[in-house]
């Protein structure tokens, strides 16, 4: 929007000596808080006709001058927001350049003395106690919130007189100060926690964590967790990538992930400590965490708690050891030999993923994999849809170049396909006779069943679906010589898309009661 600034010259007598200004205020930069340039200007051209002004002088610097010395309490508010943010940035930088130099040293040490051994290049890896990354994450959010707020303050301060003239345009401004409010929010969240549940430990049994082996511990809190029911814990295997165009730009694909839970009653709970067991099997087929290609693992823990909710990350050393290839080995055989015992999801954790099983009359089997499993990731694809179809009506309606609704139309669409398919499409699958049937009814209505004989199948696998956010899903592909087929998708559940794979894979056995 506009901005104002009052600029002129004059002569004034100190002492009997001449002198020249150009100085009009105090601020010397030009803004639109407010009608102060207005009245000024006004002032001063009255003065000017008048030949007569009043200037206010410093006596120990006769040459210092200005025409206005009235106090502008908004205007220093955000001169000062903008030093104290931009000079705390500056410090901050020599501060972390002085931190990460000594933590560089110690670490290029570490890595000459143990080479082949990368977890014990960070003490809390070789020690076995990780700290959870809950103040770390308390502390960007106040530094991020010390950015965008006089920032968003300054954008509204600037859209508004904008608006009141009738730019309708100038309304894409306030999304600025609405995200400002977001991240007050979130900062107030960060420090609540930290102040209820401190920093968690994560105390492991072994480290490193051995791929094919078992990640085992308890996280310790020096806080009572009060979680009514169960807390959540989620493993991933993440890797953070960076594509490069006119915009460099970095984002996360979770290569892998199983999630479980863990019930109040095995948990250790007092007033003042909470002690939560933590373990799980790591798959020998998934790649080490390794800093050059962005690889990483980490363990969340969250729970549903009366006021603010218990939340925890940790970062794992998981690496390959000369273990590796024989929990593998050990892994494989494990697996086998849970499908012919007959382990399979019982019918409560079926219904809870949105998968109705069924016993056929002449001894086969079915399952369908409802349609709408997915309610709120559906849900937020479908509002994300409604804000897109919004910013396309205000595009139009703001007379904005055709090209851009254009391209938003077209993005849109794919968002409402997708959206679409997470409400209608569904899956049945059978296995009678050692017959594969998959059917599949999606957006454009119901598919022919596809009959794949056991013996054409090459492999079945749960593979990497679609990922919302920071969760993973699995779908479930059969292969044989000629095709891929897609015999179920978005399984939420690691163990269960496992389960089934190898279930399928193997023909089925005997039914047994679920």
């Amino acid at each position: 929007s506009t901005t104002f600034k009052v600029t002129a010259a004059y002569r004034y007598e100190v002492g009997g000596r001449e002198y020249t200004g150009s100085r009009v205020a105090i601020s010397t930069f030009s803004d639109n808080l407010g009608d102060f340039h207005q009245q000024l200007y006004s002032k001063l051209y009255l003065d000017r006709k008048n030949n007569r002004a009043t200037a206010f002088v410093d006596p120990n610097h006769p040459a210092s001058a200005t025409l206005d010395r009235s106090f502008r309490p908004l205007v220093l508010l955000f001169q000062a927001a903008f030093a104290v943010v931009f000079g705390g940035v500056g410090f901050g930088l020599l501060f972390g350049a002085r931190y990460g130099a000594r933590k560089l040293a110690a670490e290029h040490e570490l890595k000459t003395r143990y080479p082949n051994e990368p977890w014990r290049w960070r003490q809390d890896w070789a020690e076995g106690r990780i700290k959870s990354g809950n103040r770390f994450t308390a502390w960007f959010a106040t530094v991020f919130a010390a950015i965008w707020t006089p920032i968003s303050i300054f954008v509204a301060l600037q859209v508004l007189p904008a608006f009141r003239e009738g730019n309708n345009a100038a309304l894409v401004g306030f999304v600025f100060p609405l995200a400002g409010v977001f991240v007050i929010v979130w900062m107030v969240r960060a420090w609540t926690a930290v102040k209820r549940f401190g920093v968690s430990t994560l105390v492991l049994e072994r480290t490193p964590v051995a791929l094919g082996g078992r990640l085992a511990g308890a996280v310790r809190v020096e806080a009572a967790v009060p979680v009514e029911r169960e807390l959540t814990v989620s493993l991933a295997c993440v890797q953070r990538y960076t594509t490069a165009g006119r915009q460099t730009r970095s984002d996360e694909r979770i290569v892998w992930q199983q999630d479980w839970t863990v019930a109040r009653s095995q948990c250790q709970i007092t007033p003042s400590y909470t002690s939560i067991p933590v373990d799980a099997e790591v798959p020998a087929d998934l790649p080490a965490v390794n800093p050059d290609d962005g690889v990483s693992w980490r363990l969340q823990v969250k729970g549903e708690c009366p006021g603010v909710d218990y939340a925890s990350r940790f970062e794992l050393p998981v690496f390959a050891t000369r273990e590796t290839a024989a929990l593998e080995t050990a892994a494989v055989a494990a697996a086998d030999e849970s499908v012919a015992r007959g382990e399979r999801p019982d019918r409560a954790k079926l219904d809870a993923l949105g998968i109705v099983y069924e016993q056929l009359p002449r001894g086969g089997e079915a399952w369908t994999f409802r349609r709408g499993r997915h309610k709120t990731v559906a849900a937020m694809l479908t509002l994300v849809c409604a804000i897109w179809t919004v910013a396309i009506v205000f595009m139009l309606w703001l007379h904005a170049p055709l090209l851009f609704p254009i391209v938003f139309g077209l993005f849109e669409t794919l968002l409402v396909w997708f959206a679409l398919d997470l409400w209608v499409t569904e899956y049945r699958v059978t296995l009678e006779d050692r017959m594969l049937t998959v059917t599949r009814r999606g957006v454009l209505g119901r598919a022919s069943p596809v009959e794949i004989p056991r013996a054409m199948v090459r492999n079945i696998l749960a593979k990497r679906g679609m990922q919302a956010g920071e969760k993973l899903y699995y779908d479930l592909k059969i292969e044989t010589d000629e095709r891929t087929l897609t015999a179920a998708s978005a399984v939420p559940d690691y163990h269960v898309a496992a389960w089934f794979a190898r279930y399928w894979m193997s023909g089925g056995q005997p039914v047994h009661a679920a």
